[in-house]
Formats: C-alpha cells, structure tokens, sequence
C-alpha cells in the first residue's frame, strides 16, 4: 500500500505542476535557457527524473526541482523516493543536484546556473 500511495503522491505532485506550468521540455531539447514557469524533465539516471522549474520572487529568483528516484523499476516491489529542493539563486550562483549511482556507472548531475537575467539547466558529468 506504501508504494501505490507514494506513486500516487508523486502522480498527484508533477500533475499540477504540469497543470500551473507551460509544456514541459526535455533538456535535450532547450538550448539551456529556462523561462520562468517553463517545466524542464532531465533523466539523471535510468532510475532518476527531474522535474525542474524557477519563478521570480521578492529575494530572487527561486529555483524548485523535485527528483523522483525509482527502486525495483517494473516490479511488485516498485518505490518511489521523491525529494524537492528549492533555492534562491542571485546572479552568479548555481546549485548542483546529483544522485546515487552504481559501481563502474558515471554520475549524472543537474546544475542550475543564474546567468545575470536567465537561468541554465544543464546535465553534466558529475564529480566522485
């Protein structure tokens, strides 16, 4: 039951993100740059999503990405952990998100950038 609630959580969470939103975009296909309220969808890993969105506030422009990280992928015992990490980001300041990742692999990351007037999104090599 735990896990169809946390499915269903997640379901209800990027649903209305989706909903308040413009249509969402893969990283593949954007040229880094992100408008405010645009959803950006970055494959972390096979197992790893993000959802990723910015607005403008009184204390600068906040940055919200929720990870979904999925364990037993298309089985019985398939779980959700889902996580939502917010910042403020002034000019100059970036975030980086990353994800665990198994032996031998190579770690994906999500670095978020404020560029003066625009934010970049960008999924990069990570550090060990």
């Amino acid at each position: 039951m735990t896990s169809f609630s946390s499915g269903a959580t997640l379901a209800g969470l990027l649903a209305a993100v989706l909903a308040t939103a413009s249509p969402v975009l893969q990283a593949s296909q954007i040229d880094n740059a992100v408008h405010e309220g645009q959803v950006i969808a970055t494959e972390l890993s096979p197992n790893a999503k993000a959802i990723t969105y910015w607005v403008i506030a009184s204390d600068g422009w906040q940055v919200v990405t929720t990870v979904d990280t999925v364990i037993n992928l298309d089985s019985d015992a398939e779980q959700h952990a889902v996580v939502r990490f917010s910042a403020v980001l002034l000019p100059g300041q970036s975030q980086l998100i990353s994800v665990p990742f198994a032996v031998g692999e190579q770690q994906k990351a999500l670095r978020i950038r404020r560029l003066d007037n625009r934010i970049e999104i960008e999924r990069i090599a990570g550090s060990v």
